[in-house]
């Protein structure tokens, strides 16, 4: 008798202290994400602040004719299973910060730091880390962007006459995520094809060891909108689009029915 007390006793030390780790974890849980949602709402302000002291250069006219799908996609090869098996990983993940790349000509770029929810495919260590990506478009100096390749500075034949000027424009194909929105991507480690490259992504804290890079964004890329994934280039859902590709609104429902809210 006095056997089972000893062991019904230590069965029920064992279970309470299980339950009492498991509530220290999920208390310890959310504390961080308290945090992160903290951090995610400064970095939206800081970010909306530059954003609109910046002088716009988006031509809506001219984006909605280079707003397109990739004439390389073929929708027969795509499913669930070749979207995992084509990527070093397929995450979940949200939007960090925003953080402007100065200095970048023609092309402006924005350091991303984003963090993994979510491991869909690939590495699990990834789950539950913070790492750095780029999006295309963002801020840059009006010197930078209209700079001709024979070095004349352009910005005022687009209405843009101080080559100082802070301006701001978006890349129509791959729209940049906000500031605290979630996203479906597919990503890899990043690695410099130049020495050149390797020292520019360096200036601006991107290295081999703390970034990925997003493959195929104008394709396989979701963000997600009002509790849903969408396919991020905004040509899938044109009228003429819609009924051509569905395969990819196949895997865009799948993933919805499994991540989404």
């Amino acid at each position: 008798m006095k056997k089972i007390v000893l062991i019904v006793t230590f069965l029920s030390i064992f279970l309470l202290t299980g339950c009492s780790n498991q509530t220290e974890q999920a208390a310890k849980q959310a504390k961080i994400e308290q945090q992160r949602n903290k951090q995610i709402k400064q970095n939206r302000q800081v970010w909306n602040k530059k954003v609109v002291a910046a002088k716009n250069v988006d031509q809506p006219n001219y984006q909605k004719y280079i707003t397109n799908v990739p004439s390389g996609y073929k929708d027969e090869n795509m499913s669930l299973g070749l979207l995992k098996n084509g990527n070093q990983a397929v995450v979940k993940a949200q939007v960090v910060n925003l953080q402007p790349e100065m200095g970048r000509l023609f092309t402006p770029e924005t350091k991303a730091t984003i963090y993994i929810e979510q491991v869909i495919s690939g590495d699990k260590a990834l789950q539950g880390k913070t790492t750095k990506t780029e999006f295309s478009g963002g801020l840059s100096k009006a010197r930078d962007y209209f700079n001709s390749f024979e070095g004349e500075y352009v910005g005022k034949d687009y209405g843009v006459k101080n080559p100082k000027q802070v301006i701001y424009t978006t890349n129509p194909t791959v729209p940049m995520p906000k500031i605290g929105q979630k996203m479906i991507i597919g990503i890899k480690k990043y690695h410099p094809e130049t020495k050149d490259r390797e020292k520019l992504y360096q200036k601006y804290g991107l290295t081999t060891q703390n970034s990925y890079t997003i493959n195929n964004p104008e394709v396989t890329y979701w963000v997600e909108k009002a509790g849903k994934f969408k396919l991020n280039n905004p040509a899938f859902y044109q009228k003429q689009n819609k009924n051509k590709y569905p395969k990819l609104f196949k895997v865009t429902k799948e993933l919805n029915n499994k991540y989404g809210k």
